[in-house]
C-alpha cells in the first residue's frame, strides 16, 4: 500500500517536471528566434549606414536564416511628422519572423537609428 501511494506521488511529481521542461524548451526556441531576428536587423541597418544618404530607401524583403523565414521591413521618413527633414532621415528596420508558433517571438524587433546628409552647413562657407 506504501508503495502504491509513492509511486502515485512520484508520478504526480514527474508530470510536473515534464510539463516543465516542456515549457523550457519552448522558451528557448523563442527566445534563439529572438536573437537571430534581432542578429538580422543588426545587419540590415549596418548595411544602411554603408550607404549614401541618396541611397537610403524603404523596402520589404524575405530573409531565410536557420531554415526560418523573417520579414524585413525598412522605413524612411524625411518629414517633420516623424522628426525627420530635408537633411535628415529617420530609419526604422523591423524584423518579423514568419510562420511562428512560439509567443517570445510574436512581437517584432524593431531598431530605430537618424541618419543625417553629409552637406556642409551655410555656417562653413
Amino acid at each position: 500500500m506504501e508503495t502504491c501511494i509513492a509511486l502515485v506521488l512520484l508520478l504526480i511529481v514527474s508530470l510536473g517536471v515534464v510539463s516543465l521542461f516542456t515549457y523550457a524548451v519552448k522558451f528557448n526556441s523563442g527566445a534563439n528566434e529572438r536573437a537571430v531576428a534581432q542578429a538580422i536587423a543588426q545587419h540590415q541597418m549596418e548595411q544602411l549606414r554603408k550607404l549614401s544618404f541618396d541611397q537610403v530607401v524603404a523596402a520589404t524583403v524575405t530573409v531565410t536564416n536557420q531554415g526560418h523565414d523573417y520579414t524585413v521591413t525598412t522605413t524612411v521618413c524625411t518629414t517633420t511628422t516623424c522628426g525627420g527633414s530635408d537633411t535628415l532621415k529617420v530609419i526604422t528596420v523591423q524584423v518579423t519572423p514568419l510562420s511562428t508558433d512560439t509567443p517570445w517571438v510574436t512581437p517584432p524587433i524593431t531598431l530605430t537609428t537618424r541618419r543625417s546628409a553629409a552637406d556642409a552647413g551655410p555656417y562653413l562657407l
